[in-house]
């Protein structure tokens, strides 16, 4: 990557990053920093940082990561966090990049942080209770970092699920304590299965997911693994685009000319074997281009939308991928799980360069 490509991936990173995950309001987190770098103990040199994505950050991998005194892998170390740590965001920064294309580092307590592999989160419980929960039920999100779902309400060991995933609601249901919990199906299992605090979970109203611009027949993707990237045309004009991680080493996104096959609202993913194995609840919006289940989907196990990481699918952010499933055809119907095409030209098509 030479110095002009370097830039330019740098800007988009720090450009997509930086970006509120929602469009409600909130105050600002309070900059402990200052907006410019002190070197030879005089000379100011302008930091560039904006307000971070959200709030709070997760520690996504289970390799500790470094806060540091300055955004540079070769800084001072301050501490380390551990994996679904919980940490406050002050700032996102351009500091040194630890690989080549992720220059982005958040400030947090005590220094910085790189992006890579720290979720971005809100903490924004959810107040609305819905129930008795009519059939088939409704999508909804998980709303904070971390929550627990149980088989019974309270009973039984948890099993961690995380900010932006995705899942039906087919039931709500009191505990002893009079506090309500809902069940959960698709995305977990496909029969009704566990529980989890109904604070934990946003209902994704209908509007959320309804399609946008349906029905062109001049929409197109374009996935360039060169830069990590993934643009929506609709005919010469690009109308999103996002950074991606695709297939890593041995598992590569397949190239060439593909169509949407089917797309659904959420999946459980699990696959690979030793190291290699994963199981990957709530996986939101997949959006499958290839008989052997290549997908476009949302991704909450990294934050390093600039380099190949995946079994070969194109991981993006949850917004990312949401926006994606909503443009892309064929149409889906609030009530459904899958969509298929109607026949193998008819879904919208992929070129991956």
């Amino acid at each position: 990557m030479d110095r002009r490509e370097f830039i330019k991936c740098a800007v988009s990173m720090f450009a997509y990053l930086s970006l509120p995950l929602t469009t409600g309001s909130r105050s600002d987190s309070h900059l402990p920093w200052p907006d410019y770098i002190v070197s030879n103990g005089a000379q100011k040199t302008p930091r560039m940082q904006t307000p971070p994505p959200a709030p709070w950050g997760r520690i996504a991998t289970w390799w500790r990561q470094a806060v540091r005194t300055e955004p540079s892998p070769q800084a001072d170390l301050v501490t380390w966090k551990g994996r679904d740590e919980i940490i406050p965001l002050y700032a996102a920064t351009i500091g040194e990049a630890p690989w080549p294309g992720n220059p982005v580092w958040y400030q947090t307590k005590g220094g910085f942080i790189h992006s890579g592999y720290v979720q971005p989160a809100e903490r924004t419980p959810n107040t609305e209770i819905i129930a008795p929960v009519l059939e088939p039920g409704f999508w909804a999100q998980v709303c904070i970092p971390i929550v627990e779902a149980h088989w019974q309400p309270h009973r039984g060991r948890g099993y961690k699920l995380y900010y932006g995933t995705v899942y039906r609601v087919v039931d709500a249901v009191t505990d002893e304590d009079g506090h309500w919990w809902y069940q959960l199906q698709d995305g977990i299992t496909f029969a009704p299965g566990p529980y989890v605090p109904t604070e934990a979970m946003r209902r994704i109203p209908p509007e959320e997911l309804a399609p946008i611009s349906p029905g062109r027949s001049d929409k197109w993707i374009e996935i360039n693994l060169e830069t990590q990237s993934l643009s929506c045309i609709e005919g010469e004009t690009t109308v999103f685009s996002t950074g991606i991680s695709s297939g890593a080493a041995g598992t590569p996104t397949p190239r060439g000319e593909h169509r949407v096959l089917y797309k659904r609202h959420t999946r459980r993913m699990i696959g690979g074997s030793g190291d290699g194995y994963y199981d990957l609840p709530g996986i939101a919006f997949p959006v499958y281009f290839t008989h052997s289940a290549v997908a476009i989907h949302g991704t909450y196990w990294h934050n390093d939308f600039c380099r190949p990481h995946s079994h070969g699918c194109v991981n993006v952010s949850n917004q990312a991928a949401q926006w994606i499933f909503r443009w892309v055809e064929p149409v889906i119907e609030y009530t459904e799980y899958e969509r298929k095409s109607s026949d193998e030209t008819s879904g919208t098509r992929i070129v991956v360069t």
